[in-house]
């Protein structure tokens, strides 16, 4: 229920004053912060930018802007293990809405209570604490929404009229979290190909990095494979969608591509074909381990480099690789400790092991948003069809799990994306030309939210198979995750 206060804040767009005098920031490192303190306050650009600490050890920034706020509060997830405070720079996240674009809104992002590698390239000695998990896995986003809204209140005078949440991978999960955890938290949630199923996730990382490694520790499919590969997945299953003949897969459920039918003649290896050890690979990625989670979808080829495809060394040690070792050997400790990702048995009683850590620390997989739905709160949830790192198939399931309650169209919202890699756009986000940019979801969430306009169809600038130009801009309805008949 909105509050007088939080319908005066915002009604016609009306700003909240603003701190006023020589020091903009001035008293806020006084400011009274739940289990927490402002370490530093000091003007940067157009804002007021507060850095401190929730006690024991999770680093917080929150930018206030010093003129125009209308009571707008987003705060940004993290990616991968974390271990930093995600920047917060303008053009925020990617936004293009009016109020990224005028710089009107508070934002915060916290380090979730470590200081280590968010790609899992350094060992994460933080998660042998019970007390650390808890804080990235469960609690660090809803105490950072309580020290975040403290210091509004010793800002402004007053809290947020709306508060929204934004995250995508780590940062999906954390925005399921809050709706499933702590639903009357925020008032709007992002949550973009969300690593929500932990364990089972890190078991597939693992699977793909020792389905691309042989007996002897050597990499099976290598990165001169991936485009002639791609290639081949597009021939079978792309649709055209600009005169040059440019396609994108636009539903890899639909596609039924075999590997084995790029396979090289008997004894030959060709750059244009694959051995029969490289098609069992690509079988296996595809397929995912023996059905204990999904595979990956087809048209996510391009994005399979450096994750378990590796340009020299051991697809062990490919980002994936990496990731899934930190978590079995720290994260989901004890469940399962391998002294190396081969060591790992890919069964029901190894994912059951897992999961008796993650339902208590990182999972969020509970399809019961009722009480989110109760407050008001409005989710919207995107992912890539081509996403290399999360299996889109994993977002699928869950949203099916959520309509399958009923009335999810009343509060929620999925958007699939045709050809989006992980987090969108590009197999990495270097290779995302600035002016492709990314769909606008905030805009419509606040819409939404503060207005009561349901989203519908949304505009995706569409990319070549190369990544490198855009073909047109794609239409991309919201999508229904209850089977119909006939797939």
């Amino acid at each position: 229920m909105r509050t007088l206060l939080a319908l005066l804040l915002t009604l016609g767009g009306a700003a909240v004053p603003q701190a006023t005098g020589p020091d903009p920031c001035g008293g806020l490192t006084g400011a009274r912060v739940p289990q927490g303190s402002v370490i530093s306050a000091t003007v940067e650009d157009t804002y007021c930018v507060a850095r401190g600490v929730l006690r024991p050890a999770t680093h917080f920034t929150v930018k206030l802007p010093i003129k125009g706020w209308t009571g707008q509060y987003v705060q940004q997830g993290c990616s991968g293990l974390c271990g930093a405070v995600p920047s917060l720079d303008y053009p925020l996240f990617g936004f293009s809405c009016a109020a990224a674009q005028a710089k009107t809104l508070v934002v915060a992002a916290d380090d979730t209570g470590h200081t280590g590698d968010a790609a899992g390239a350094s060992p994460a000695t933080w998660g042998a604490d019970p007390r650390a998990r808890l804080e990235f896995g469960r609690t660090s986003e809803h105490r950072l929404r309580l020290a975040s809204d403290a210091i509004m209140v010793a800002y402004y005078g007053r809290g947020p009229a709306y508060r929204y949440f934004d995250g995508c991978s780590t940062g999906g999960r954390q925005g399921l979290m809050l709706a499933q955890r702590y639903p009357a938290d925020f008032d709007g949630i992002l949550a973009g190909a969300p690593a929500n199923d932990f364990a089972a996730l890190n078991l597939l990382q693992a699977w793909l990095a020792t389905s691309n490694t042989d007996a002897r520790g050597a990499q099976i499919l290598g990165p001169e494979k991936i485009g002639p590969l791609h290639a081949a997945v597009l021939r079978k299953c792309g649709s055209d969608l600009a005169p040059d003949g440019d396609v994108v897969i636009l539903d890899p459920r639909r596609c039924d591509f075999q590997p084995s039918s790029v396979r090289c003649p008997a004894g030959a290896d060709r750059p244009d074909c694959l051995t029969p050890a490289q098609v069992t690979a690509v079988e296996r990625f595809y397929r995912g381990p023996h059905g204990l989670t999904p595979g990956l979808p087809y048209g996510s080829e391009l994005g399979w480099i450096d994750q378990f495809v590796v340009r020299s060394g051991s697809p062990l040690d490919g980002n994936a690789g990496k990731i899934a070792l930190n978590y079995f050997r720290y994260l989901g400790a004890p469940a399962v400790r391998p002294g190396a990702l081969t060591d790992i048995r890919f069964t029901r009683a190894t994912l059951d092991r897992l999961n008796a850590v993650a339902d208590a620390f990182y999972n969020a997989t509970d399809p019961d948003l009722s009480a989110f739905r109760a407050h008001g709160g409005k989710l919207i949830m995107y992912h890539g069809w081509a996403d290399p790192s999360i299996s889109p198939f994993s977002t699928v399931g869950y949203y099916r799990a959520v309509q399958r309650r009923g009335g999810a169209e009343a509060y929620t919202r999925l958007y699939m994306i045709p050809a989006g890699y992980h987090c969108l756009f590009g197999p990495e986000p270097s290779e995302t030309p600035a002016e492709i940019g990314l769909p606008e979801f905030l805009q419509p969430l606040m819409d939404w939210v503060e207005r009561g306009e349901a989203p519908g169809s949304v505009s995706v600038p569409t990319v070549n198979g190369d990544y490198t130009e855009v073909i047109r801009a794609l239409t991309v309805a919201p999508f229904d995750a209850r089977p119909v008949s006939g797939r």
